[in-house]
C-alpha cells in the first residue's frame, strides 16, 4: 500500500489529501497538524516571528494552525491566473499560467461553483477578472472537502513537524514534537510539505535543505484610493457581487506597469451599521444581546439586504463605498530568516523584512492618477481619499510568494526532491492580480496526476 504524509492541513494540504483520496482510494493518507480542531493564530498556537523595519501584519494576523488552517479565516477568494496575466512571463510562469488554463474546471468543481466567465480586456492593457468569494460555510476547505470523513485519511493533531530528514534527494521521514517529546516518524513512500509559505520555508532552513541565511519574498500593498458616490457600474465594468448559491461572485481590474502586477477592487458597506455588526455576529463569532439588538434596529436595511440576497441575488450596497488599489511589492523588499528565538515547541522562529521602497511608493502613486482619469472619463460621482500615498499609509496583504520560485520550469520545481512536493503560494513567482492561493492548485493537480501514478 502506498503511503503518504501531509503536512499541514490549510489550503493546500487540504486540497491535496482530496485530490489523492479521489485519485487512489488505496492509498494511504496521514496528515500532520500542529493544531486539531480549534483554529489558533501564530501566538495562540506558540510560534514565534518577528516583523523588523516596517510592518507586516500579514504575518502576524494571517497566520493560522488547526484544521483548514488560514481557510478557516481567510476570504475564500478563488481566482486563476490566464494568459492576460502577465506581460513578460518567464518559461516556469508561463507552465504555471498553462496550468492555471488547463485545471481551472476542476478547481471550480470541487468547491462546487461554475466560473464559465470570460476576462475582457480594457484600455491600457487592463483586464477584468471574475472570481468566486466562498460564503462563510464554505471557506475551511478542510471542512468543505470533508477530509475527516475520508476512509484512507489518518489525523495526526498536535504534532509539530520540527525537521525534515533527507538522503540525497530523499525524504526518509521527519522529526516531531509530541506532548513535549520529539519522535521519529517514517514508513511513507511520499510526502507533501504544506505548512504556509513561512512555516515551510522555515523548516527547509531548520532541516538544512535550504542553506541559505534568507530568502526573498514579496507580498501585496493596498489603500483605499476613491470613494465612489455613484452607482458600482464604473465604464464597462460593474463592480456589484452577484451571488450563486451563498458565494459571491466579484469581479475586478487586473493590470501589470513595468512588471509590476496590480488589481484594483470595490469595498462596500462599510458605513452601513447592519453589516459591520453583521461582520462582527460572522467572523468574530460572539452573540451577545447587544449586538443582536444593534442588528435587528436596522430592521429596513437589514430587509433590503435580505430582499437582495436572496430574491435578487446580488449583493446590497449601502451607500458610498470605496475602490482599493493593490499591487504587488518589489521581490526583493521582503526577506525572511531564522530567529534565534525558540518558540513554544523550543523551536527557532522567524524574522521578517517588509519595507516599501520609495519606487514602489511612486509607482502606486502613478496608478492611483491613472485610475481617477479613467473614472473622470467615465462620468463617475467620486472623492479622492488622499492627495498621494506614501509608505507609512500603506496596508499589507497575506498572499506571500517568491519564496521558493527559483526554477527554470515546471519540471524543474517537481524535481526538487525524488518523493516530495513543497506547495504553498510562494511557489508562485508572482501572487499576480488576485488572491493566489488557488492559483497554485493546479500544481498539485499536475504533480499527483502525472508524477505518483
Amino acid at each position: 500500500m502506498n503511503r503518504v504524509a501531509i503536512i499541514g492541513s490549510g489550503a493546500y494540504g487540504s486540497y491535496a489529501a482530496s485530490l489523492i483520496c479521489e485519485l487512489h482510494p488505496d492509498w494511504e493518507v496521514h496528515i500532520y497538524e500542529v493544531g486539531g480542531e480549534e483554529v489558533k493564530d501564530q501566538d495562540g498556537i506558540g510560534f514565534y516571528s518577528e516583523v523588523k523595519n516596517g510592518h507586516y501584519e500579514g504575518l502576524t494576523k494571517g497566520r493560522y494552525f488547526g484544521y483548514g488552517g488560514a481557510t478557516n479565516k481567510w476570504g475564500g477568494q478563488i481566482l486563476t491566473f490566464s494568459e492576460n496575466d502577465f506581460k513578460h512571463p518567464d518559461r516556469y510562469q508561463k507552465e504555471i499560467v498553462e496550468l492555471n488554463r488547463k485545471y481551472k474546471q476542476n478547481i471550480f468543481r470541487k468547491v462546487g461553483i461554475k466560473n464559465d466567465y470570460q476576462e475582457r480586456v480594457l484600455s491600457g492593457g487592463m483586464f477584468t477578472k471574475t472570481g468566486v468569494w466562498l460564503d462563510y460555510f464554505s471557506r475551511n476547505l478542510f471542512k468543505k472537502f470533508k477530509i475527516a470523513s475520508l476512509p484512507q485519511v489518518k489525523l495526526h493533531p498536535y504534532h509539530r513537524v520540527c525537521k525534515l530528514n533527507i538522503a540525497g534527494r530523499k525524504i526518509v521521514g521527519f522529526d516531531v514534537m509530541v506532548n513535549d517529546k520529539k519522535e521519529c516518524v517514517s514508513g511513507f513512500e511520499r510526502y507533501i510539505l504544506a505548512a504556509g509559505a513561512f512555516e515551510s520555508t522555515r523548516l527547509l532552513m531548520v532541516s538544512g535543505i535550504l542553506d541559505v541565511d534568507i530568502v526573498n519574498f514579496s507580498d501585496h500593498i493596498n489603500k483605499k484610493v476613491f470613494k465612489i458616490k455613484s452607482g458600482t457600474k464604473l465604464g464597462p465594468v460593474d463592480f456589484r457581487f452577484f451571488i450563486k448559491k451563498f458565494s459571491f461572485i466579484t469581479t475586478r481590474i487586473v493590470g501589470e506597469r513595468n512588471d509590476v502586477p496590480f488589481f484594483i477592487y470595490p469595498t462596500y458597506n462599510e458605513e452601513f451599521p447592519f453589516f459591520q455588526n453583521l461582520k462582527k455576529l460572522l467572523f468574530g463569532r460572539k452573540l451577545s444581546l447587544e449586538l443582536l439588538w444593534s442588528i435587528l434596529r436596522d430592521t429596513p436595511s437589514f430587509i433590503a439586504f435580505v430582499w437582495y440576497f436572496f430574491i435578487l441575488r446580488r449583493l446590497y450596497v449601502h451607500g458610498p463605498w470605496y475602490l482599493v488599489l493593490h499591487i504587488e511589492n518589489f521581490r526583493n523588499s521582503g526577506q525572511v530568516a531564522l530567529n534565534q528565538v525558540a518558540d513554544k515547541f523550543r523551536q527557532p522562529g522567524v524574522t521578517v523584512d517588509f519595507n516599501v521602497r520609495p519606487e514602489a511608493e511612486r509607482l502606486f502613486n502613478e496608478l492611483v492618477d491613472e485610475l481617477e482619469a479613467m473614472l473622470a472619463k467615465w462620468g463617475v460621482e467620486y472623492e479622492r481619499v488622499a492627495d498621494s500615498i506614501h509608505t507609512d499609509k500603506f496596508e499589507d496583504e497575506y498572499h506571500p510568494c517568491a519564496l521558493y520560485s527559483d526554477f527554470s520550469s515546471v519540471e524543474e520545481y517537481f524535481n526538487q526532491f525524488e518523493n516530495m512536493l513543497v506547495i504553498h503560494s510562494g511557489v508562485l513567482p508572482h501572487a499576480g492580480g488576485i488572491n493566489s492561493t488557488a492559483a497554485a492548485f493546479p500544481l498539485v493537480e499536475e504533480y499527483v496526476r502525472t508524477k505518483w501514478v
